[in-house]
């Protein structure tokens, strides 16, 4: 049988033409289904006996200190959600920076996985790898919470500063607001740091939350600084012992305020 040359050049293009449908198809198959993901956004809210305080006002701590707060940040990282079936789900990013001068819950958005989640998991600091972070990298910009404009980085012997907390403070009743007085309040800073003092908090939540699809679910870290004088690093007196920076001298000091911190921040749903 004889084919003439219109008909070979047609089989040619019919070929070509199945060959290209086909390997269309394949494309459209591997383009990767857009991930589900849904967002929590945090909040700030820093308290003293069940009540909201404001930075740079007085407030009370208990019935033992009056206590003014300058300057209040922490890292939190590693941010886990436990699924219905136990699991821990992993948000993104992992690190995230609070610093109540300059706060904003946008600032603070993770997103993770859609679907109902009973507990929440995370680090108060940093873990060793990410503590090894080179500040002034050019990776990182000027608005990420490692890099060196954030004013954490100690140096290289003790890395980051995870928890930075500086005021005033007094004996309860006492705090003085006059800046001519000749007595003044008792200067208060103390910056818990290194890998010994991270600290890793697991809150189970009063009722399961639900996460949809595309959702903003707001929440809030709750700073509570009843704490900071009585909690799971032992009795701590503001006054006396109101200076800490990780050397040898208060690391003591340091380490108890870090964990009485850690353990007076918790999670709540909503703002």
């Amino acid at each position: 049988m004889k084919y003439s040359t219109k008909s070979i050049l047609l089989g040619f293009a019919i070929t070509a033409l199945s060959l290209s449908l086909i390997q269309c198809s394949k494309d459209d198959d591997d383009t990767p289904t857009p991930q589900r993901r849904s967002t929590i956004q945090f909040s700030l809210d820093v308290t003293a006996n069940n009540q909201s305080v404001d930075r740079g006002t007085p407030f009370s701590i208990d019935t033992l200190f009056d206590f003014m707060i300058s300057d209040l940040k922490f890292y939190y990282s590693n941010v886990e959600l436990k699924n219905e079936a136990g699991e821990w789900v992993s948000a993104e990013p992992s690190v995230r920076l609070i610093d109540w001068r300059n706060f904003a819950a946008e600032k603070h958005r993770l997103t993770i996985k859609p679907g109902t989640y009973t507990a929440i998991r995370y680090h108060v600091g940093l873990d060793s790898a990410t503590n090894r972070t080179f500040p002034t990298d050019p990776s990182l910009s000027f608005e990420d919470p490692l890099s060196a404009a954030q004013g954490t980085h100690w140096n290289w012997n003790l890395f980051y500063r995870f928890i930075i907390v500086e005021g005033r403070v007094n004996n309860f009743g006492s705090f003085i607001t006059d800046p001519q007085s000749p007595v003044q309040n008792t200067p208060f800073s103390i910056h818990p740091g290194t890998d010994e003092m991270l600290v890793i908090n697991e809150q189970n939540f009063t009722t399961p939350i639900s996460l949809d699809n595309g959702d903003v679910t707001n929440m809030t870290f709750v700073v509570n600084t009843n704490t900071w004088p009585n909690g799971p690093g032992g009795v701590q007196n503001l006054i006396t012992e109101n200076q800490g920076h990780a050397e040898p001298h208060d690391y003591e000091i340091t380490k108890k305020f870090g964990a009485n911190f850690a353990s007076g921040l918790s999670v709540r749903k909503g703002q």
